[in-house]
């Protein structure tokens, strides 16, 4: 019971249970470059990722960029989430020419509403899909950074089938 507890101060564990289906939580947000994000109206994928730089999410980031184009073809809207601040995220996109958009979280309220895993600040490699209606499509949890957006794809394109 005390390491439950621990982990629970440390914010390992999984803040909300959320599910397929739920209403997707009503917040505000804005990317790196200080514009609001809607996360409405179309499919959202939310790829929650440790830290900005490092090896495995930085090939996580370059794969969400190369199939971009392809998830714009399914209406879909692709945002990384870390708890970097701003500046960084936006020199981590700049520096390797990223598509898609960037979502700073330093409080944390994104990752709380999402139930992603929060240790000293790295949060757990988690994906989200937003569907159109403001609802929870789908959740991965602990992704591969190397599979994940082929993953989300594969599963859109089965969708617009």
């Amino acid at each position: 019971m005390r390491l439950a507890t621990l982990l629970l101060f440390l914010g390992f564990l999984r803040a909300a249970a959320l599910a397929p289906g739920d209403k997707a939580p009503v917040l505000e947000a804005k990317d790196s470059y200080g514009r609001p994000v809607d996360f409405r109206g179309s499919y959202v994928v939310l790829w929650f990722y440790p830290k900005a730089k490092s090896p495995g999410c930085t090939a996580q980031a370059k794969r969400y960029s190369e199939l971009y184009p392809e998830f714009q073809k399914l209406g879909a809207r692709v945002y990384g989430v870390s708890h970097d601040p701003a500046q960084e995220q936006c020199d981590f996109v700049e520096k390797l020419a990223l598509k898609g958009g960037m979502i700073p979280d330093p409080e944390g309220r994104l990752a709380r509403a999402f139930g992603v895993r929060s240790l000293l600040g790295f949060y757990s490699r988690d994906t989200i899909l937003l569907n159109p209606e403001g609802r929870v499509e789908r959740i991965w949890r602990s992704v591969n950074p190397f599979q994940d957006a082929d993953t989300v794809l594969a599963y859109l394109r089965g969708k617009a089938r």
